[in-house]
């Protein structure tokens, strides 16, 4: 039997005392219904999951020895600090393809906190793109740029499925919607493939050779993808600041600096954790910090909706140590339409097939990872091909049980299947996961000005104007 922690004797203590009417004072009582609530959930998370309700909370974002890390690249302050900085720079936007758009873009311009560190539009672009709105959502291709064009100036850096979130990505062993990205040591998911398909020479995956972590080479990989420099005599060498927040992140030094520079950016990228969201702070013993309609929710996600089958751990994503075949699911989603003017390039045969066209095995065809679940709201697209504009049409769809894209039998997963939640049960649902999980404070994990005093998390001329930003 799981033992039953203090909190939650703490809740049906509470039930007991306000049936026999103890004469504390009223106002400050839980209602008889808020404490079963809260009681039920707290019970059902004890009862259903391994790990109890503890195994859910998220640690604090310098707690570095409760945040998972990649065994080579232990978390310090000093590494956080100058990881945070790199990802938000525009000044080592340097290795594009247009001379006239240099400095303005960045790691952060597909994952910034305006849209809860995704792109804010269905397909995120880096060098190529102009503008920027309130969350990103005004970002379109700069006029000329395609992703078939014939002149190499004006192919956008863009990619045929939706940009993640970094948001709790810690909790996730390999990196992209195929995990192509991960070997660290002792690592599980991709240990078994042979080394042509995980480091295939001449392609990014070569960066896998490393024996890194999911964030640590997709960091590395991503900044020659992304077409930025932070280690060839760039503005980072030049800055006296980067110097000194490099010299205080790696005071061991050491030649290889594109992977140092990785290292630190993987590292600030496990400290962005939704600690503060209302069901982190109810499961550190703060009733009130869910409604009753969330703790509803929380008891159908957990409970009847089985949602908990497939999102699981702190980042209800994946548990530390999760399998292949529990990270990686098929439920049908549609990929990037190509036919949207705003969609650029094409989606491959390999791009469809998610985990199973980068492993090339059948068993893993059309799987995609599974997301974390917090901060849903900032954005309004969901899905690896953007086929979701709200959190309710993902579990409108889900209870629904039928997919988006005809695939062969036996293919989608056996966990999709109808969940028959009637109208009110699906908007306690919904308030769970937009409002329960939602960290309202997350600016904490953006700078407040960079080294270089450039506009991020994008720099164009259009986007100054929309972020309000004259350097």
């Amino acid at each position: 039997m799981k033992s039953i922690p203090y909190i939650q004797n703490v809740l049906i203590l509470g039930v007991v005392i306000m049936m026999v009417g103890c004469g504390a004072d009223k106002e400050k009582e839980p209602t008889l219904e808020e404490s079963s609530l809260s009681a039920q959930l707290m019970t059902t998370l004890n009862e259903q999951l391994d790990g109890g309700a503890v195994g859910l909370q998220l640690p604090q974002s310098s707690d570095f020895s409760s945040i998972p890390a990649d065994p080579n690249n232990a978390l310090t302050e000093e590494k956080v600090s100058l990881g945070m900085m790199l990802f938000h720079e525009t000044a080592v936007a340097t290795e594009g393809v247009h001379e006239q758009l240099v400095n303005t873009w960045s790691c952060a311009s597909c994952h910034h906190v305006a849209a809860g560190f995704k792109s804010g539009v269905v397909q995120g672009i880096g060098e190529g793109g102009t503008g920027f709105g309130v969350a990103g959502e005004m970002r379109v291709l700069t006029e000329g740029f395609d992703k078939s064009s014939s002149d190499p100036s004006l192919i956008p850096d863009v990619q045929p499925l939706t940009s993640p979130s970094i948001l709790n990505t810690a909790y996730q062993e390999v990196m992209l919607w195929n995990g192509q990205f991960g070997n660290q040591d002792g690592g599980l998911i991709n240990a078994e493939l042979p080394s042509e398909i995980l480091a295939t020479a001449g392609t990014p995956k070569a960066e896998n050779t490393r024996g890194l972590g999911g964030l640590e080479t997709q960091a590395i990989a991503g900044t020659k993808v992304h077409r930025l420099n932070t280690f060839n005599n760039s503005f980072v060498q030049q800055n006296i600041e980067y110097q000194l927040l490099y010299e205080a992140a790696f005071p061991e030094g050491g030649d290889d600096i594109l992977e140092n520079m990785g290292k630190a950016i993987a590292a600030y990228e496990r400290t962005v954790l939704a600690n503060q969201a209302p069901f982190q702070r109810w499961l550190q013993g703060e009733d009130a910090a869910l409604t009753d309609q969330e703790k509803r929710g929380g008891l159908l996600f957990f409970g009847k909706a089985g949602c908990a089958s497939c999102h699981t751990g702190p980042a209800l994503s994946s548990n530390i140590g999760a399998a292949n075949e529990e990270m990686f699911m098929a439920i049908g989603f549609a990929d990037l339409d190509t036919s949207n003017p705003e969609i650029t390039g094409v989606v491959t045969e390999n791009d469809a097939k998610g985990r199973g066209g980068f492993t090339g095995r059948i068993e893993d065809n059309y799987k995609f990872k599974v997301p974390q679940l917090y901060n849903l709201k900032d954005s309004n697209v969901f899905g690896h091909g953007g086929s979701f504009t709200s959190v309710e049409q993902v579990v409108l769809y889900k209870n629904a049980g039928v997919p988006q894209k005809r695939l062969a039998d036996g293919v989608i997963d056996e966990r999709f299947v109808p969940l028959n939640l009637n109208d009110e049960e699906i908007d306690d649902l919904v308030a769970f996961l937009e409002e329960g999980l939602y960290d309202p404070n997350l600016d904490r994990y953006v700078p407040d000005a960079l080294p270089s005093g450039a506009c991020f998390p994008v720099a164009d001329e259009q986007s100054k104007i929309d972020l309000n930003c004259a350097p």
